[in-house]
Protein backbone atom coordinates (compact mmCIF):
# COMPACT_ATOMS: atom_id res chain seq x y z
CA UNK A 1 0.00 0.00 0.00
CA UNK A 2 2.98 1.75 -0.34
CA UNK A 3 3.00 2.52 -3.99
CA UNK A 4 5.47 0.26 -3.99
CA UNK A 5 5.18 -3.13 -6.90
CA UNK A 6 7.36 -6.39 -6.77
CA UNK A 7 7.73 -8.00 -10.35
CA UNK A 8 5.39 -10.86 -9.68
CA UNK A 9 2.10 -8.23 -9.04
CA UNK A 10 0.02 -7.98 -12.12
CA UNK A 11 -2.52 -4.82 -12.27
CA UNK A 12 -6.10 -6.34 -11.70
CA UNK A 13 -3.97 -8.30 -8.30
CA UNK A 14 -3.14 -4.40 -7.23
CA UNK A 15 -6.80 -3.29 -7.91
CA UNK A 16 -8.21 -5.87 -5.97
CA UNK A 17 -5.97 -5.39 -3.14
CA UNK A 18 -6.22 -1.09 -3.25
CA UNK A 19 -7.66 0.45 -0.50
CA UNK A 20 -11.37 2.42 -1.11
CA UNK A 21 -9.79 5.51 0.65
CA UNK A 22 -6.60 6.48 0.03
CA UNK A 23 -4.52 5.69 3.29
CA UNK A 24 -2.43 9.94 3.10
CA UNK A 25 -3.91 12.85 1.72
CA UNK A 26 -3.28 13.44 -1.30
CA UNK A 27 -0.71 15.92 -2.65
CA UNK A 28 -2.45 19.21 -2.66
CA UNK A 29 -1.71 21.64 -6.21
CA UNK A 30 0.01 24.83 -5.10
CA UNK A 31 -2.76 27.49 -4.75
CA UNK A 32 -2.74 30.28 -7.10
CA UNK A 33 -3.06 33.75 -5.64
CA UNK A 34 -6.57 35.18 -5.91
CA UNK A 35 -6.81 38.09 -8.24
CA UNK A 36 -9.69 39.73 -10.73
CA UNK A 37 -8.71 37.89 -13.73
CA UNK A 38 -9.28 34.28 -11.77
CA UNK A 39 -12.67 34.76 -11.89
CA UNK A 40 -13.09 35.97 -15.45
CA UNK A 41 -13.10 32.65 -16.40
CA UNK A 42 -15.48 31.13 -19.69
CA UNK A 43 -16.41 28.16 -16.98
CA UNK A 44 -17.65 30.93 -13.98
CA UNK A 45 -19.36 33.09 -16.63
CA UNK A 46 -20.59 29.41 -17.36
CA UNK A 47 -22.17 29.38 -13.88
CA UNK A 48 -23.75 32.63 -13.89
CA UNK A 49 -25.60 32.10 -17.35
CA UNK A 50 -27.91 29.55 -16.11
CA UNK A 51 -29.60 31.76 -13.79
CA UNK A 52 -29.57 34.68 -15.69
CA UNK A 53 -31.20 32.85 -18.34
CA UNK A 54 -33.39 31.70 -15.91
CA UNK A 55 -33.91 35.49 -14.43
CA UNK A 56 -34.14 36.69 -18.11
CA UNK A 57 -37.23 34.53 -19.31
CA UNK A 58 -38.84 35.34 -15.39
CA UNK A 59 -39.05 38.67 -16.49
CA UNK A 60 -39.18 39.38 -19.93
CA UNK A 61 -41.08 36.00 -21.29
CA UNK A 62 -45.07 35.81 -21.36
CA UNK A 63 -46.29 32.71 -22.09
CA UNK A 64 -50.55 32.20 -22.60
CA UNK A 65 -50.25 29.84 -19.60
CA UNK A 66 -50.40 29.64 -15.94
CA UNK A 67 -47.06 31.14 -14.33
CA UNK A 68 -45.51 28.04 -13.57
CA UNK A 69 -45.65 26.75 -17.04
CA UNK A 70 -42.95 30.17 -17.61
CA UNK A 71 -41.38 29.24 -14.13
CA UNK A 72 -40.76 25.68 -15.63
CA UNK A 73 -39.38 26.84 -18.84
CA UNK A 74 -36.79 29.53 -16.68
CA UNK A 75 -35.56 26.52 -14.56
CA UNK A 76 -35.14 23.95 -17.86
CA UNK A 77 -32.97 26.79 -19.25
CA UNK A 78 -30.89 27.12 -16.16
CA UNK A 79 -30.62 23.28 -15.53
CA UNK A 80 -29.88 22.85 -19.51
CA UNK A 81 -27.12 25.22 -19.54
CA UNK A 82 -25.47 23.74 -16.78
CA UNK A 83 -26.11 20.03 -18.32
CA UNK A 84 -24.56 21.54 -21.81
CA UNK A 85 -21.63 23.69 -20.31
CA UNK A 86 -20.77 21.40 -17.79
CA UNK A 87 -20.22 24.65 -15.92
CA UNK A 88 -20.83 22.49 -12.49
CA UNK A 89 -20.27 18.58 -12.15
CA UNK A 90 -23.07 16.24 -14.15
CA UNK A 91 -24.36 14.69 -10.78
CA UNK A 92 -24.50 18.23 -8.77
CA UNK A 93 -27.02 19.38 -12.20
CA UNK A 94 -28.87 16.52 -11.76
CA UNK A 95 -29.36 17.14 -7.70
CA UNK A 96 -30.46 20.57 -8.82
CA UNK A 97 -34.34 20.16 -9.29
CA UNK A 98 -34.47 18.92 -5.70
CA UNK A 99 -34.09 22.50 -4.04
CA UNK A 100 -35.45 24.72 -7.74
CA UNK A 101 -38.88 22.98 -7.92
CA UNK A 102 -39.62 24.15 -4.13
CA UNK A 103 -37.63 27.46 -4.93
CA UNK A 104 -39.48 28.68 -8.11
CA UNK A 105 -42.86 26.98 -6.11
CA UNK A 106 -43.33 24.58 -8.67
CA UNK A 107 -43.73 21.43 -6.66
CA UNK A 108 -42.60 20.80 -2.58
CA UNK A 109 -39.56 19.38 -1.78
CA UNK A 110 -41.29 16.25 -0.30
CA UNK A 111 -42.92 15.31 -3.35
CA UNK A 112 -39.67 16.06 -5.76
CA UNK A 113 -37.90 14.12 -2.95
CA UNK A 114 -40.14 11.38 -3.46
CA UNK A 115 -39.37 11.18 -7.58
CA UNK A 116 -35.51 10.81 -7.21
CA UNK A 117 -36.48 7.34 -4.67
CA UNK A 118 -38.91 6.01 -6.99
CA UNK A 119 -38.64 2.66 -7.57
CA UNK A 120 -37.81 2.80 -11.24
CA UNK A 121 -34.68 5.09 -10.10
CA UNK A 122 -33.73 2.19 -7.44
CA UNK A 123 -34.28 -0.48 -9.60
CA UNK A 124 -31.57 1.65 -12.06
CA UNK A 125 -29.38 1.91 -9.25
CA UNK A 126 -29.41 -1.62 -7.69
CA UNK A 127 -28.45 -2.36 -11.46
CA UNK A 128 -25.49 -0.44 -11.81
CA UNK A 129 -24.05 -1.37 -8.20
CA UNK A 130 -24.42 -5.00 -9.69
CA UNK A 131 -22.24 -4.28 -12.50
CA UNK A 132 -19.89 -2.67 -10.37
CA UNK A 133 -19.55 -6.00 -8.43
CA UNK A 134 -19.27 -7.83 -11.68
CA UNK A 135 -16.59 -6.08 -12.78
CA UNK A 136 -14.64 -5.34 -10.21
CA UNK A 137 -14.22 -8.95 -9.55
CA UNK A 138 -13.69 -10.19 -13.29
CA UNK A 139 -17.15 -12.44 -13.30
CA UNK A 140 -17.68 -11.24 -17.02
CA UNK A 141 -14.39 -11.86 -18.37
CA UNK A 142 -14.89 -15.66 -16.97
CA UNK A 143 -18.04 -16.07 -18.06
CA UNK A 144 -17.57 -14.98 -21.52
CA UNK A 145 -14.21 -17.11 -21.94
CA UNK A 146 -16.09 -19.93 -20.29
CA UNK A 147 -18.86 -19.13 -23.12
CA UNK A 148 -16.81 -18.39 -26.15
CA UNK A 149 -14.69 -21.82 -25.49
CA UNK A 150 -17.76 -24.00 -25.50
CA UNK A 151 -19.18 -21.97 -28.87
CA UNK A 152 -15.63 -22.38 -30.31
CA UNK A 153 -15.43 -25.50 -31.78
CA UNK A 154 -12.42 -27.88 -32.29
CA UNK A 155 -11.07 -27.05 -34.65
CA UNK A 156 -11.26 -23.12 -34.86
CA UNK A 157 -15.05 -22.27 -36.30
CA UNK A 158 -15.64 -18.45 -36.36
CA UNK A 159 -19.00 -18.59 -36.77
CA UNK A 160 -19.37 -20.07 -33.46
CA UNK A 161 -17.12 -18.01 -31.47
CA UNK A 162 -18.96 -15.10 -32.65
CA UNK A 163 -22.33 -16.55 -31.20
CA UNK A 164 -20.53 -17.29 -28.23
CA UNK A 165 -19.53 -13.84 -27.86
CA UNK A 166 -23.07 -12.75 -29.17
CA UNK A 167 -25.02 -14.62 -26.57
CA UNK A 168 -22.36 -13.66 -23.32
CA UNK A 169 -22.97 -9.96 -24.47
CA UNK A 170 -26.67 -10.69 -24.97
CA UNK A 171 -27.15 -11.95 -21.71
CA UNK A 172 -24.71 -9.72 -19.66
CA UNK A 173 -27.03 -6.94 -21.08
CA UNK A 174 -30.25 -8.34 -20.28
CA UNK A 175 -29.72 -8.04 -16.36
CA UNK A 176 -27.63 -4.20 -16.26
CA UNK A 177 -27.68 -1.49 -18.14
CA UNK A 178 -26.40 -1.63 -21.81
CA UNK A 179 -23.83 0.92 -21.53
CA UNK A 180 -22.10 -0.44 -18.50
CA UNK A 181 -22.61 -3.98 -20.04
CA UNK A 182 -20.52 -2.90 -23.31
CA UNK A 183 -18.23 -1.41 -21.23
CA UNK A 184 -17.31 -4.68 -19.64
CA UNK A 185 -17.58 -7.00 -22.49
CA UNK A 186 -15.39 -4.76 -24.83
CA UNK A 187 -12.28 -5.74 -22.67
CA UNK A 188 -13.33 -9.01 -23.88
CA UNK A 189 -13.57 -8.74 -27.19
CA UNK A 190 -9.92 -6.20 -27.59
CA UNK A 191 -8.46 -9.52 -25.50
CA UNK A 192 -9.32 -11.75 -28.83
CA UNK A 193 -8.03 -8.86 -31.18
CA UNK A 194 -5.10 -8.97 -28.98
CA UNK A 195 -4.15 -12.40 -30.35
CA UNK A 196 -4.66 -11.33 -33.90
CA UNK A 197 -1.91 -9.36 -36.17
CA UNK A 198 -1.86 -5.99 -35.82
CA UNK A 199 -3.95 -4.30 -38.26
CA UNK A 200 -1.58 -3.33 -40.65
CA UNK A 201 -0.16 -6.95 -40.91
CA UNK A 202 -3.76 -8.32 -41.05
CA UNK A 203 -4.84 -9.84 -44.36
CA UNK A 204 -8.65 -9.24 -45.49
CA UNK A 205 -10.43 -12.50 -43.71
CA UNK A 206 -8.74 -11.23 -40.55
CA UNK A 207 -9.36 -7.89 -40.85
CA UNK A 208 -12.95 -8.35 -41.10
CA UNK A 209 -13.51 -10.68 -38.20
CA UNK A 210 -11.19 -8.49 -36.05
CA UNK A 211 -14.73 -5.86 -37.19
CA UNK A 212 -17.11 -8.57 -36.56
CA UNK A 213 -15.98 -9.08 -33.21
CA UNK A 214 -16.25 -5.46 -32.12
CA UNK A 215 -19.44 -5.14 -33.81
CA UNK A 216 -20.84 -8.60 -31.97
CA UNK A 217 -20.06 -6.25 -28.60
CA UNK A 218 -21.28 -2.75 -29.73
CA UNK A 219 -24.64 -4.37 -31.41
CA UNK A 220 -25.69 -7.45 -29.14
CA UNK A 221 -25.39 -5.16 -26.30
CA UNK A 222 -28.65 -3.18 -26.97
CA UNK A 223 -30.31 -6.13 -28.04
CA UNK A 224 -30.01 -7.55 -25.11
CA UNK A 225 -31.34 -4.68 -23.52
CA UNK A 226 -34.59 -4.90 -25.11
CA UNK A 227 -35.24 -8.56 -22.47
CA UNK A 228 -35.60 -6.76 -19.40
CA UNK A 229 -36.77 -3.76 -17.72
CA UNK A 230 -33.07 -3.72 -16.64
CA UNK A 231 -31.27 -3.70 -19.89
CA UNK A 232 -31.78 -0.08 -20.60
CA UNK A 233 -32.99 3.34 -19.35
CA UNK A 234 -35.58 3.28 -22.33
CA UNK A 235 -37.38 0.37 -20.60
CA UNK A 236 -37.67 1.97 -17.57
CA UNK A 237 -38.62 5.41 -18.38
CA UNK A 238 -41.69 3.27 -20.47
CA UNK A 239 -42.58 2.21 -17.13
CA UNK A 240 -42.46 5.27 -15.27
CA UNK A 241 -44.35 7.05 -17.92
CA UNK A 242 -47.17 4.30 -18.13
CA UNK A 243 -47.19 4.73 -13.88
CA UNK A 244 -47.69 8.51 -14.05
CA UNK A 245 -49.86 9.04 -17.20
CA UNK A 246 -52.21 6.10 -16.59
CA UNK A 247 -52.67 5.33 -13.15
CA UNK A 248 -55.14 3.11 -12.92
CA UNK A 249 -53.84 0.75 -15.55
CA UNK A 250 -52.22 -2.56 -14.81
CA UNK A 251 -48.48 -2.18 -14.07
CA UNK A 252 -46.20 -3.40 -16.13
CA UNK A 253 -44.55 -5.76 -14.41
CA UNK A 254 -40.91 -7.65 -14.97
CA UNK A 255 -42.07 -10.91 -16.13
CA UNK A 256 -44.54 -8.71 -17.93
CA UNK A 257 -42.19 -7.04 -19.92
CA UNK A 258 -40.10 -10.26 -20.28
CA UNK A 259 -42.56 -12.42 -22.46
CA UNK A 260 -43.00 -9.44 -24.72
CA UNK A 261 -39.02 -8.50 -24.99
CA UNK A 262 -37.02 -11.88 -24.70
CA UNK A 263 -38.55 -13.76 -27.84
CA UNK A 264 -38.13 -10.12 -30.35
CA UNK A 265 -34.58 -10.07 -28.76
CA UNK A 266 -33.59 -13.57 -29.39
CA UNK A 267 -35.12 -12.84 -33.24
CA UNK A 268 -32.98 -9.86 -33.40
CA UNK A 269 -30.17 -11.52 -31.99
CA UNK A 270 -30.44 -14.57 -34.80
CA UNK A 271 -31.22 -12.13 -37.43
CA UNK A 272 -27.80 -9.72 -36.13
CA UNK A 273 -25.67 -13.33 -36.15
CA UNK A 274 -26.77 -14.33 -39.51
CA UNK A 275 -25.80 -10.82 -40.95
CA UNK A 276 -22.33 -10.67 -39.10
CA UNK A 277 -21.24 -13.79 -40.57
CA UNK A 278 -22.85 -13.13 -43.47
CA UNK A 279 -20.61 -10.11 -44.17
CA UNK A 280 -17.61 -10.54 -42.20
CA UNK A 281 -16.84 -14.62 -42.12
CA UNK A 282 -15.37 -16.47 -44.88
CA UNK A 283 -14.76 -19.84 -46.10
CA UNK A 284 -10.91 -19.56 -45.74
CA UNK A 285 -11.33 -17.76 -42.07
CA UNK A 286 -11.49 -20.82 -40.05
CA UNK A 287 -7.64 -21.34 -42.19
CA UNK A 288 -6.62 -17.76 -41.45
CA UNK A 289 -7.71 -17.74 -37.98
CA UNK A 290 -6.38 -21.07 -36.74
CA UNK A 291 -2.62 -19.95 -35.95
CA UNK A 292 -3.67 -16.97 -33.51
CA UNK A 293 -7.18 -18.19 -31.90
CA UNK A 294 -8.20 -22.41 -30.32
CA UNK A 295 -9.54 -23.24 -28.06
CA UNK A 296 -6.23 -24.16 -26.45
CA UNK A 297 -5.62 -20.35 -26.73
CA UNK A 298 -9.04 -19.42 -24.36
CA UNK A 299 -8.26 -22.27 -22.03
CA UNK A 300 -5.24 -20.78 -21.36
CA UNK A 301 -6.81 -17.92 -21.02
CA UNK A 302 -9.30 -19.06 -18.25
CA UNK A 303 -6.40 -20.98 -16.50
CA UNK A 304 -4.91 -17.80 -16.38
CA UNK A 305 -7.62 -16.27 -14.40
CA UNK A 306 -7.04 -19.16 -11.46
CA UNK A 307 -9.51 -20.79 -9.30
CA UNK A 308 -12.77 -18.70 -8.30
CA UNK A 309 -12.54 -16.94 -5.20
CA UNK A 310 -15.53 -15.94 -2.25
CA UNK A 311 -15.89 -12.48 -3.80
CA UNK A 312 -16.65 -14.11 -7.20
CA UNK A 313 -18.92 -16.59 -5.56
CA UNK A 314 -20.58 -14.46 -3.75
CA UNK A 315 -21.15 -12.05 -6.75
CA UNK A 316 -23.12 -14.69 -9.10
CA UNK A 317 -24.96 -15.81 -5.97
CA UNK A 318 -26.26 -12.33 -5.54
CA UNK A 319 -26.29 -12.45 -9.46
CA UNK A 320 -28.89 -15.51 -8.96
CA UNK A 321 -30.68 -14.24 -6.82
CA UNK A 322 -31.47 -11.09 -7.67
CA UNK A 323 -32.52 -12.23 -11.19
CA UNK A 324 -34.99 -14.79 -9.64
CA UNK A 325 -36.21 -12.13 -7.41
CA UNK A 326 -36.92 -10.40 -10.36
CA UNK A 327 -39.04 -12.50 -12.01
CA UNK A 328 -41.13 -13.93 -8.93
CA UNK A 329 -42.00 -10.21 -7.61
CA UNK A 330 -45.04 -10.99 -10.20
CA UNK A 331 -45.83 -13.95 -11.52
CA UNK A 332 -49.10 -13.93 -13.05
CA UNK A 333 -52.53 -12.40 -11.94
CA UNK A 334 -53.74 -15.56 -10.33
CA UNK A 335 -50.20 -16.18 -8.35
CA UNK A 336 -49.17 -13.22 -6.42
CA UNK A 337 -45.67 -13.07 -6.00
CA UNK A 338 -43.24 -12.58 -3.03
CA UNK A 339 -44.27 -8.70 -3.90
CA UNK A 340 -47.66 -9.17 -2.39
CA UNK A 341 -46.36 -9.84 1.37
CA UNK A 342 -45.64 -5.76 1.23
CA UNK A 343 -49.35 -4.91 -0.18
CA UNK A 344 -50.95 -6.19 2.71
CA UNK A 345 -52.09 -9.40 3.69
CA UNK A 346 -51.44 -11.99 0.76
CA UNK A 347 -54.34 -14.75 1.44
Amino acid sequence: MTGEHTPTSTSSDLNLKAPLLPLHDPVQPPRTPFTLKSILTLKNFYVILGPLLSLIICLFVNLDAPASSRKMLALIAWVFCWWVTTAVPLPVTSMCPLFLFPLFGIASADSVAHSYMDDVITLVLGSFILALAVERYNVHRRLALKVTSVFCGEPLNPRLMLLGLCATTFFVSMWMHNVAAAVMMMPVATGILQRLPPPPEQSEVVNKFSRAVVLTVVYATPIGGISTLTGTGVNLILVGMWKSLVPGAKPISFNTWFFFGFPVAILFLVCFWCIVCLLYVRKTSARALSSYLSKAHLKRDLEALGPMSFAEIMVLSVFGLLIILWMTRRITDDIPGWGSFFHGPCW
